[in-house]
């Protein structure tokens, strides 16, 4: 396992957090009210739509899990009006 990545998540916008990874954890670091969403893509494909959050899913403030039988590019943005981030570990 690689060191943990720490990115800031702007509000509204799509960010890629994981690229290629099979298992791992994602974990808000920003919480009291901000709401981390995630979504997934196979890797290499296209990114969601900024804005568009319709298929977006809660991350609870105890972080989520990667796990994917094939390798997947995970997404996160921020629901709201205050920027979040997130601590990846893959």
């Amino acid at each position: 396992m690689a060191d943990p990545v720490v990115t800031a998540i702007p509000v509204d916008v799509w960010t890629k957090v994981a690229t290629n990874v099979t298992t791992g954890m994602i974990y808000p670091l920003k919480t009291g009210g901000i709401v981390h969403v995630q979504t997934i893509r196979d890797t290499g494909g296209g990114a969601p739509t900024n804005g568009d959050l319709s298929e977006a899913v809660p991350i609870p403030d105890e972080g989520a899990a990667i796990n994917s039988s094939a390798g997947i590019d995970v997404y996160i943005a921020v629901v709201g009006d205050v920027a979040g981030s997130v601590r990846a570990d893959l």
